[in-house]
């Protein structure tokens, strides 16, 4: 009887950890992946507008990608309420970000335009992005730290479980050896 209860609740526990690590780790490592990625677009950005236009494309084409991958991963993901809506969010911030930024990039736009529509569009949409991306990233953290109490309260039931149960199973060989 030991034996079997404590193999579900270790059973129980196992499952527990495991869905932590599933379901809201990867959301947590796409959030991060779009951040970064997008950050390194703005530097691409920077690039572009103080001149160094080739390596500034480069770097922002580069992170597109990486972007697309990591928004496709989250959104692939979604295990939270809420989160779902922030990911179409971010997905059609970025559509316009990308546009504003294929419209800077591109065309041969003075310096002083250039640098209007980066801080008055791209800027704030950036912005919008990273901290949407953020809330999303915090919600999963939140859920893991939720889940791991959980876990941690299953295993001190598991705990009391077995030590009442050892208690019983000595009681009672100690009645039959009397």
């Amino acid at each position: 009887v030991i034996g079997g209860r404590s193999i579900l609740l270790l059973s129980s526990l196992g499952s527990s950890i495991d869905i932590i690590l599933r379901e809201n780790y990867r959301s947590v490592v796409a959030c991060q992946e779009m951040k970064e990625s997008l950050e390194r677009m703005d530097s691409g950005i920077l690039f572009v507008l103080l001149g160094e236009g080739e390596p500034g494309r480069d770097l922002i084409r580069t992170n597109e990608r990486v972007f697309a991958d990591a928004l496709q991963a989250e959104i692939n993901n979604i295990t939270l309420p809420e989160e779902g809506e922030k990911a179409r969010s971010i997905e059609s911030q970025y559509e316009l970000f990308r546009r504003e930024v294929e419209g800077v990039i591109a065309s041969e736009r003075g310096a002083k335009e250039a640098r209007n529509i980066y801080f008055g569009r791209i800027l704030p949409l950036f912005q919008k992005i990273k901290g949407t991306a953020d809330e999303i990233l915090r919600m999963n953290q939140q859920n893991m730290n939720d889940r791991n109490d959980g876990a941690r309260s299953i295993a001190m039931r598991a705990r009391r479980q077995m030590y009442a149960l050892l208690l019983g199973a000595v009681l009672i060989g100690a009645a039959y050896m009397l």
